[in-house]
């Protein structure tokens, strides 16, 4: 996470102009700035604009209306300063304070040192053109990081565990499963077990088609979990080209709470039972996977399985550590932050899963937001403390495995400021972690 994120200055709107936008040329200005610390994350500013400037800014405003603004009667850039100041006086007002705000707010903040974490929120004072004037602005920063232990931490994951022969056998089952074809089932009419079933359905709540639960032509396989409990093992017996009726009750935490924990009722009529023809274990299937015979692909798929079994080793070990470092390093988190987290998590979370949402999904969305923002300005203060640092041909390697991956043009992915800010950011937080686990005490 950068320090000093940029924000805009939210000032009051101003009155409609219908005029061409003007940028502020004020010089840079002696203002007076005092700061009160209202909580570890949050701060008041009371910032004092002189006269002088004051006058400096209604008078350029005034003077660009004047180049700007067509009244009949009077040549372009000929309209009187009194005219102008009796027409536009409260709009030449408003854009002298948001001139004046704009200004003077980064100056002030980098004055006393100031991190902001998101846009301030301003309230301007009153306005005189020939007096001071005062604005104030709060605003959240980013909060004090004190780490008091990061190296040595002790945390308890489990052994690696070896891959044994059970298990290879088991993912080349799986991979037989996977390359498997479908064939419809001779002789007989009624589902069993592990059928592949193409079926249409439809589910109903007091008697009403359910939203959304209508389904033709299904392709479902019976006894694969994939269905609400109970609703695979409501076909097993049914015959082919015959409706049938059967109750299911949802599960409480269902994602659909207008679902949950009540008593569905299913129509539905399977249209064709399917069986999988598996593929034999011979080098053929071998071949087909890239290896030369069935001894390799033994070899190959214990490979990969103790690779993974290292990633998730090394995935449990991570989130141990960051556990365990967020403990020992309580902080305060920007409630703006928080706030602004945990909706991008929540709303990819609907994305993703669907359904309606109650207020225990939320609620993980926070602790989970929480989390992620402790861990970033952790990580980032670890990173300055020890001198951990991502060179630029790291970034460019890992800009070039990103092209090479999804498609995208490598020159874009350079110019993308986001992009590239995001994969330093990643890199430079395995190498903290991977300097953690190096000091960490692990079992």
């Amino acid at each position: 996470m950068q320090s000093g994120l940029r924000v805009g200055v939210q000032v009051p709107p101003l009155a409609p102009l219908h005029l061409p936008p003007y940028r502020p040329s004020l010089r840079s200005v002696a203002v007076r700035v005092r700061v009160e610390e209202l909580s570890a994350t949050k701060r008041k500013l009371k910032v004092q604009i002189p006269p002088s400037t004051v006058k400096e800014a209604v008078d350029e405003v005034y003077r660009d209306l004047r180049r700007r603004v067509k009244l009949k009667g009077f040549r372009p850039g000929k309209v009187p300063i009194e005219v102008l100041k009796r027409l536009y006086r409260e709009q030449a007002h408003r854009e002298a304070i948001s001139q004046l705000i704009e200004k003077t707010y980064p100056e002030a903040i980098s004055r006393k040192s100031l991190e902001p974490v998101s846009a301030p929120q301003i309230e301007p004072g009153d306005f005189s053109p020939e007096k001071s004037f005062t604005y104030t602005a709060l605003l959240e920063v980013k909060p004090p990081v004190d780490l008091k232990r990061y190296k040595g931490l002790e945390v308890k994951v489990g052994k690696k565990g070896r891959v044994t022969d059970k298990e290879v056998r088991e993912e080349i089952e799986r991979l037989r499963n996977l390359y498997g074809r479908l064939k419809t089932a001779e002789g007989r009419k009624r589902v069993k077990k592990g059928d592949w079933v193409l079926l249409d359905f439809e589910g109903f709540l007091d008697g009403r088609p359910i939203k959304d639960s209508r389904a033709e032509n299904y392709l479902l396989e019976v006894g694969s979990g994939t269905m609400v409990p109970g609703f695979e093992e409501a076909l097993i017996g049914m015959e082919v080209g015959k409706e049938g009726e059967f109750r299911v009750t949802f599960p409480q935490d269902h994602p659909r709470r207008d679902l949950a924990g009540r008593e569905v009722l299913f129509r539905a009529e399977v249209k064709e039972i399917r069986e999988k023809i598996l593929p034999e274990l011979d080098d053929e299937f071998a071949k087909d996977l890239g290896v030369t015979d069935v001894r390799a692909l033994r070899k190959k798929v214990r490979e990969e399985l103790e690779r993974r079994k290292e990633e998730d080793y090394r995935r449990r070990v991570r989130e141990a550590l960051l556990d365990e470092l967020i403990s020992s390093n309580p902080m305060e988190v920007p409630s703006s932050l928080l706030q602004g987290r945990a909706q991008a998590i929540y709303e990819r979370w609907k994305k993703e899963e669907g359904g309606d949402t109650d207020e225990r999904v939320w609620e993980a969305c926070v602790k989970a937001a929480e989390r992620d923002i402790k861990t970033a300005f952790l990580l980032e203060e670890i990173a300055r403390r020890e001198g951990i640092e991502v060179k630029e041909e790291e970034v460019e390697e890992r800009l070039k495995e990103i092209s090479k991956r999804t498609g995208r043009d490598l020159r874009l992915l350079r110019n993308d400021d986001r992009v590239v800010e995001g994969v330093r950011t990643e890199l430079l937080n395995s190498k903290v972690v991977d300097f953690l686990m190096e000091e960490a005490h692990i079992s």
